[in-house]
């Protein structure tokens, strides 16, 4: 069963990375690759293993290689809670997931489930469809990286359901007969120019606003609404979530911000 962490929204904790197929960057930055060292150094190239600045000759020593190897992740996280700006709220225990970059794609992940247990609302135990007690499962996500603000290198992943979801969900789960939906799109910071295998997703909101809540090159916000159907009539609010999630891939791969 593939997951990907995001809660009660299902939100999410993974990603780190959005990647694909090898070859060299012709992608804009930002984008998921790795800095290999080069076989023999010469020509045009990176003189530093983040492929942050540029060599050529005897400095030429690194080579960008845009996309994923080794394609597949993992995901653990603690305690997440989604929470409204009218107050209501999911907390859960813990989360788990697993996921794979797009081939042939720099920038995005799509396949993405997440599992999130030992989740209530107002006091009620949460489950998802043909699920244990307390626990929820997300509907198919998708992501892609993007800059929050450019000139500070500041870079983002943001999650939303995939486009085979026909309910457009994150979400839906039901609480001893309160029903939660969960809709939107949402971003998380992704740190960037470092080859790593593990990362960390940090999810934050305040009083059910997300943090943060746009892309600059974007008009539009990109947040979270819920709806629990035996509060308000079951009107949709904006909602926010926060969890901390550690992504564990196969390979070193590095969000460049340069190339």
């Amino acid at each position: 069963m593939k997951r990907i962490s995001v809660l009660g929204v299902g939100v999410v904790a993974a990603l780190l990375l959005a990647v694909a197929a090898a070859g060299s960057a012709s992608a804009a930055a930002p984008e998921y690759g790795r800095c290999l060292k080069k076989a023999k150094v010469e020509g045009n190239g990176y003189a530093n293993s983040k492929c942050t600045t540029v060599g050529e000759g005897k400095k030429a020593k690194y080579e960008w290689v845009a996309g994923a190897e080794r394609a597949k992740f993992t995901s653990t996280g603690g305690i997440g809670v989604l929470t409204t700006v009218g107050g209501a709220s999911v907390e859960c225990k813990a989360e788990s997931s697993d996921g794979e970059f797009v081939p042939g794609n720099n920038k995005e992940e799509a396949g993405v489930y997440v599992t999130f247990t030992g989740c209530k609302a107002e006091g009620l135990p949460c489950t998802s469809p043909h699920h244990a007690t307390g626990e929820l499962e997300t509907e198919e996500l998708e992501g892609i990286v993007g800059w929050e603000n450019k000139a500070r290198k500041k870079t983002d992943l943001e999650l939303y359901p995939a486009k085979s979801v026909k309910s457009k969900f994150f979400i839906e789960f039901e609480c001893s007969g309160l029903v939660i939906k969960v809709r939107g799109n949402i971003l998380v910071p992704v740190k960037n120019d470092t080859m790593t295998d593990t990362t960390t997703l940090k999810f934050n909101d305040s009083k059910g606003k997300q943090k943060p809540e746009k892309w600059e090159e974007s008009a539009e916000k990109a947040i979270l609404e819920s709806s629990f159907s035996n509060i308000g009539g079951g009107a949709w609010e904006q909602a926010g979530q926060k969890i901390t999630s550690t992504v564990k891939g196969e390979e070193k791969l590095e969000l460049n911000a340069v190339i």
